[in-house]
């Protein structure tokens, strides 16, 4: 579905042709005083409609503000990261905070295909609790943070075979130093390499490989040893590879 915010502002213009709609997203924020000047139409109501991405939910407060309608609710929800649930909760919440804020009650319309998905159910509800028991349970069960600490390796480069095969050295070489270390191999649980979600930024090919322990010391151990190994045979100056610890970015 391509439904981004050009094409919903054209949609809501035709529905409502006497309507002031204005947009904010990346293009029309921009121009240096582009975005005060979005905030400054809202409040003094020469803006009737406001179209845009998730920029809108940022903490803004406008007391005249009583409908919020959200389109592909459960867009987030497939991104291949643990936190999906708990990113969508987290939009959708503060998305749905921006109505009636003042003193007339606000309302707020969710468009989703997963309506009993337990992130969308409970933003619906603002039941902050019921989510966290679905989704400590959820990370509970597959190990993942904050039940665990995890280390992310990145590897970007700009030709994609030589991009690949440094991954695969370096998988390599993690899993050849849990076979050579019993106390890793007990503690640290190795995932990929495998290519990025977001497969190519800014002309570089990315891959990741992910290191999950239930305590950050074997963790920091691990990823220290493998780095002062090299490891033999993964150098490649076109190549680089990161380390961030308790990733927040999976894509």
């Amino acid at each position: 579905m391509a439904l981004g915010t050009e094409k919903v502002e054209e949609a809501v213009r035709a529905l409502f042709p006497q309507a002031r709609i204005a947009r904010m997203d990346r293009d029309t924020t921009g121009p240096k005083g582009a975005l005060v000047g979005l905030l400054k139409g809202l409040r003094e109501r020469t803006i009737d409609i406001l179209v845009g991405t998730q920029m809108v939910a940022k903490g803004h407060d406008f007391p005249d503000i009583t409908l919020v309608g959200i389109v592909c609710a459960d867009l987030s929800l497939s991104f291949p990261d643990f936190r999906a649930a708990e990113q969508t909760f987290q939009l959708l919440a503060q998305v749905a905070g921006r109505a009636g804020r003042g003193e007339r009650p606000g309302r707020v319309i969710l468009q989703t295909y997963t309506p009993d998905h337990f992130s969308i159910r409970t933003a619906r509800d603002q039941d902050y609790d019921s989510f966290y028991r679905h989704e400590i349970e959820f990370r509970e069960a597959l190990g993942y943070p904050p039940v665990t600490r995890m280390v992310q390796l990145r590897i970007a480069g700009r030709d994609p075979r030589r991009t690949r095969a440094t991954a695969e050295k370096l998988g390599a070489a993690c899993r050849a130093l849990l076979a050579a270390e019993t106390g890793f191999a007990r503690m640290i649980h190795v995932m990929g390499p495998a290519e990025a979600a977001l497969s190519r930024i800014a002309g570089h090919y990315r891959w990741q490989i992910l290191l999950k322990s239930p305590r950050s010391g074997p963790l920091q151990r691990f990823v220290r040893r493998l780095l002062a190994d090299g490891p033999r045979g993964v150098g490649d100056r076109q190549v680089r590879v990161g380390v961030d610890v308790d990733p927040l970015f999976l894509m």
